[in-house]
């Protein structure tokens, strides 16, 4: 009877143990496959963080040249960015190295859900002459 009362609740911390996400990183090819789009070609630096559990959750930060970075925020949000808002971004980690806490000084931001099942958020930045540095937020709901 005691052996019984002892291992119905390791039985049960083994499986929530089990459910708990763990933060991994991600292919190029399986960012892009769940974005629903391509990263920009002359990408450099790409770091991706995600969760998965009930929902996902990625986490992306890369460079690119601006015309592939604006293109590539456009792709994830057609209705465009806005100057300097803050769609959040720097609530969804503070394990990511590199990630973002504020959007910085002449950042573009937003955000969008999508189809009620999935929504975006994103914010773009100088990273220097001739280049953007995007993070990219990406989640199941």
């Amino acid at each position: 009877m005691i052996g019984r009362t002892l291992l119905a609740p390791l039985a049960v911390l083994s499986a929530l143990a089990a459910c708990t996400p763990a933060p991994t990183t991600m292919t190029p090819e399986a960012v892009e496959a769940f974005l629903e789009t391509p990263l920009p070609p002359g990408r450099r630096d790409l770091r991706t963080y995600t969760e998965a559990g009930i929902d996902r959750l990625v986490l992306l930060r890369l460079d690119a040249p601006e015309a592939e970075a604006d293109a590539f925020a456009a792709r994830l949000l057609p209705g465009g960015l806005e100057a300097g808002a803050d769609p959040g971004l720097g609530l969804l980690s503070t394990t990511f190295e590199g990630w973002i806490a504020v959007p910085p000084e002449g950042s573009l931001g937003g955000e969008r859900p999508y189809d009620g099942r999935r929504s975006v958020k994103v914010v773009v930045a100088p990273a220097g002459p001739g280049w953007r540095r995007v993070w990219v937020a990406s989640f199941t709901l």
